[in-house]
């Protein structure tokens, strides 16, 4: 029961250290916005999920699907690429390559060149049960968090021609269908 305990605190205590950071701040700020439509999203395995859409003064449109999944599922596979699945499909694209992809922390940065002549930024930030997934349309938003990592990067594609199509599909709504994530089989803790 100690060693159960134990673990625990230290799960809490990693999980808590990870909520505090600027970016956070920053999506947190996007979400107030009183522009921003946000449509909370249910599953059984889920605590806080929802979808925003904004369209920032600062950073232009954003879609934000957030995913809290709670200790008891799982996903059945990789999170991103559920994600990226899900896009294409639901807009029909003819194709999407990924042109850049820079790693720092928990999160992940990518820039997708859609049918060969549209660029659109994701940014993905993962923790131990919670995943955010952020459409950039402008690129402005990857910009300044990238230049937080990383004081020289720049960002020659929002210069380019932007994907600009209407995105609004939930994975927690999807769920029923694709079965992204479930419950875990067998109990965590027996007494």
């Amino acid at each position: 029961m100690l060693k159960n305990l134990i673990y625990l605190l230290v799960f809490i205590f990693f999980t808590a250290c990870s909520f505090h950071d600027s970016s956070s701040n920053k999506i947190n700020e996007i979400i107030k916005n009183d522009k921003t439509k946000v449509i909370n999203t249910f599953s059984n395995c889920s605590n806080d999920t929802f979808v925003s859409i904004t369209n920032s003064k600062k950073y232009g449109k954003l879609f934000i699907e957030n995913i809290d999944l709670n200790f008891q599922c799982k996903w059945n596979g990789l999170a991103r690429v559920y994600f990226e699945d899900l896009f294409v499909d639901s807009l029909n694209l003819q194709n999407i390559k990924v042109i850049e992809r820079v790693d720092y922390k928990n999160y992940e940065f990518t820039t997708y060149l859609i049918n060969d002549e549209y660029y659109l930024n994701l940014i993905y930030k993962y923790m131990s049960l919670k995943d955010v997934f952020i459409l950039d349309y402008e690129g402005k938003l990857s910009t300044e968090l990238l230049q937080e990592f990383n004081q020289s990067f720049s960002n020659d594609y929002t210069k380019k021609s932007r994907f600009n199509r209407h995105y609004n599909k939930s994975m927690v709504n999807q769920n029923i269908i694709y079965n992204y994530f479930e419950k875990e089989r067998g109990l965590f803790f027996k007494y």
